[in-house]
C-alpha cells in the first residue's frame, strides 16, 4: 500500500528514505512511493532495508478471512 498510488503489486524495489520512511518501486521504473497504510496515519520508519524486508516477507502471501489477499502496510 503506498501512500501516493494506493495499492500496487508485482516486481518491486525497496529502499529507505533519509528519514528512514519505507518506499517501493517498479522495478525498471524511476518513481519511488512512500509505504503508507489503510488508515492514512503517518508510515512508520526503519532502522534498516532488512528490517523491513523481512516485514515485507512476513506479510507477503497472506489473507484475511475472506480470502483477499493482505496488502504490506506500515
Amino acid at each position: 500500500m503506498t501512500r501516493e498510488a494506493g495499492t500496487i503489486s508485482g516486481a518491486l524495489d525497496i529502499t529507505l528514505d533519509p528519514g528512514g520512511y519505507g518506499l517501493v518501486r517498479y522495478r525498471e521504473t524511476e518513481q519511488w512511493y512512500t509505504i503508507g497504510n489503510l488508515d492514512d496515519t503517518p508510515p512508520r520508519t526503519w532502522n534498516s532495508c532488512t528490517e523491513l524486508a523481512d516485514a515485507i516477507a512476513k506479510t507477503s502471501g497472506t489473507r484475511d478471512a475472506a480470502g483477499n489477499t493482505v496488502p504490506f502496510e506500515c
